[in-house]
C-alpha cells in the first residue's frame, strides 16, 4: 500500500481505533509521518517488528505513541530487547514479545521477564509444557509484566498453575465438550483465587445459563458467533460483552482471534 493510500485509510478510521502495521513496509521517515498522523487522530498503532529497526530508530519514532510487537523470530539477542525497552518505555510505548520457540531455549527471559510489558505464547502449532509455563507465570506474577497464553488443546486441570496474578489464559469453546462445564467452572474458580484471568472465546454456541454463570464468576467472554436472533436470551449477553474492553496487554493484536 502506498503512503498516500495508507494515510487515507487512517483518515477513515474512528477515534480510538486500532491499526496494525509492519515496520518494514515503509522507511523511517514515512513511519514517523504515519505515527504522527495516527497520534493526531488518537488512533492506536500496533507496530510489528521485522528486526529491521535499531533501538535508536524506535526511540525516534516513540515521540508518538504506539505498541511494538516483537518475537524470538524477529530478534534473538536478549540484550537488544533490553535496549528496546529503554528506548520505548520512558516515552509510554508498550513492548510485547511473542514466543514461538521453546521456553528452555530462553533462559534470559525466565530471569528477566520484566523487560516486556506483555509476553505471548500459544499452543496452536506446538504443545506447551505447562510446568515450564508455570515457572514463567510465577516469575511474571512478581513483576509488572503480563503473560497471555492461548491454549488450543483439550482442557487440563493444571492450567490453573498458569492463571496467576498478571496472567491471562485464553480458551476456545471449540475445545469444550458436554462434560466440560464443571471442569471449566472449577478452573475459573482456581484462576480467580490466584488473581489470574480467564478469557473464553465463544466460537460455537454454549448454553445460555453456562455463559451467564461464566461471566458472573469472572471470565471475560469474547463472542465470535454468527448473527444472533434479537429475541433470544443470548442476544443481550452478546451485546453486553461486545461493549466491554479487554486490556491491550491481555491479547495479541486482535481481541477476537485465538493466536
Amino acid at each position: 500500500m502506498t503512503l498516500e493510500k495508507l494515510e487515507r485509510q487512517l483518515q477513515s478510521l474512528e477515534k480510538g481505533s486500532r491499526f496494525i502495521l509492519r515496520d518494514d513496509l515503509y522507511d523511517l521517515t514515512e513511519l514517523e509521518q504515519i505515527l504522527e498522523k495516527a497520534s493526531a487522530r488518537k488512533l492506536k498503532i500496533a507496530l510489528l517488528d521485522s528486526g529491521k529497526l535499531a533501538p535508536a530508530d524506535l526511540e525516534r519514532l516513540a515521540d508518538f505513541p504506539f505498541s511494538f510487537y516483537t518475537s524470538d523470530v524477529a530478534r534473538t539477542d536478549f540484550q537488544v530487547f533490553s535496549q528496546l525497552a529503554l528506548a520505548l518505555r520512558p516515552k509510554g510505548c508498550r513492548l510485547g514479545y511473542f514466543i514461538q520457540g521453546q521456553l528452555q531455549n530462553l533462559p534470559d527471559l525466565l530471569a528477566n521477564p520484566e523487560v516486556f510489558d506483555s509476553i505471548f505464547m500459544s499452543s496452536r502449532d506446538q504443545s506447551r509444557p505447562l510446568d515450564q509455563l508455570g515457572w514463567l507465570a510465577e516469575e511474571i506474577s512478581r513483576s509488572h509484566t503480563t503473560l497471555v497464553y492461548y491454549h488450543h488443546q483439550s482442557l487440563e486441570e493444571n492450567l490453573a498453575s498458569i492463571g496467576l496474578k498478571n496472567c491471562w489464559v485464553h480458551l476456545s469453546s471449540r475445545n469444550f465438550n458436554e462434560d466440560s462445564e464443571i471442569m471449566i467452572l472449577d478452573l475459573l474458580k482456581n484462576i480467580r483465587k490466584n488473581k489470574g484471568r480467564l478469557v473464553v472465546h465463544v466460537d460455537r454456541s454454549l448454553p445460555y445459563p453456562f455463559l451467564k454463570e461464566l461471566g458472573e464468576a469472572g471470565a471475560f467472554l469474547v463472542f465470535n458467533l454468527s448473527p444472533v436472533e434479537p429475541a433470544s436470551r443470548i442476544f443481550q449477553l452478546v451485546n453486553t460483552w461486545q461493549k466491554k474492553k479487554l486490556p491491550e496487554t491481555a491479547f495479541y493484536l486482535y481481541k477476537e482471534i485465538m493466536a
